[in-house]
């Protein structure tokens, strides 16, 4: 099996729309039928928050409050307000963000939920939360993901700056800053990261139905990561369902023929066992 890697570390008029929604209907689901064209249209705030398991228009209002809390304070105690530079800006964010509302770094604590409540995070929660305030000041911030890691960079007039939120110092380790497989996110895919965790925990617990549930809503937001991919692999051979793996890999495969090579191994070992499954039924 190829090596499975997980990230270690304002829309007032749509949110109010949402939230009310939400009080007759399965958030998930609305998320869910949002994704359906590859694109979201959601607030990238809500789709968080619904992935991190925000499942009423009650509970959701109650964390966007929290998100309001957060830009007040920092507009009230900062200076922000005095600047126009972005990367003044952003520094201001962060440096607060790091003094007020870091009380500590969990590899596993991914859900958004737990980084609003409990100010504790991996690079995963801490970025995002980094993301949604900074764009409430107008910045556009990226998030940067290498394998195991996330972190922010952002680039203006020609001068860039990196965040990094799960080191005490703040800064980006060389490692991670020139590495190959570095790339820029998009919203999609760090509501995936979300699901992911989900799907990781749930199979750890043995949930092999749920943690497949997750892999399927991961692959929705990112249809090109391997990684769901491998992960319900694994459930299905849990579970003894070679047919049902070799199928899913085989269809994944036509998708992605660059990835033959990656999955060369485990598509032949699925093969054999769907081959000796046919032997014994005749």
């Amino acid at each position: 099996m190829v090596m499975l890697i997980l990230p270690t570390g304002c829309h007032s008029t749509q949110k109010q729309g949402l939230s009310a929604q939400g009080n007759n209907h399965n958030l998930e689901a609305l998320l869910m039928n949002d994704i359906q064209d590859g694109r979201l249209d959601m607030p990238f705030d809500q789709a968080c928050l619904i992935a991190s398991g925000v499942d009423t228009g009650k509970r959701m209002n109650t964390y966007l409050k929290k998100i309001e809390l957060l830009i007040s304070r920092i507009r009230q105690e900062t200076e922000i307000n005095t600047t126009g530079d972005p990367l003044k800006k952003a520094d201001i964010i962060f440096d607060w963000l790091q003094s007020n509302a870091n009380d500590g770094t969990y590899s596993d604590c991914y859900d958004f939920r737990d980084t609003l409540n409990l100010k504790v995070g991996n690079c995963l929660s801490y970025a995002i939360r980094f993301t949604i305030v900074s764009r409430e000041f107008g910045i556009d911030i990226k998030n940067i993901f290498i394998p195991g890691h996330i972190y922010n960079r952002l680039v203006f007039e020609g001068q860039t700056r990196y965040f990094e939120h799960t080191h005490s110092d703040g800064i980006v380790k060389k490692k991670d800053l020139y590495n190959s497989q570095k790339k820029v996110m998009k919203d999609e895919e760090l509501v995936a990261e979300i699901f992911l965790y989900k799907a990781r925990n749930a199979n750890n617990d043995l949930k092999y139905a749920e943690s497949s549930k997750r892999c399927e809503q991961a692959l929705l937001f990112n249809p090109d990561d391997s990684r769901p991919v491998i992960l319900l692999l694994d459930n299905y051979i849990a579970q003894k369902n070679y047919r049902e793996a070799f199928r899913y890999l085989s269809h994944y495969l036509d998708q992605h023929p660059n990835d033959r090579i990656s999955f060369n191994n485990t598509y032949i070992l699925l093969q054999r066992l769907c081959a000796k499954e046919d032997a014994k039924t005749q």
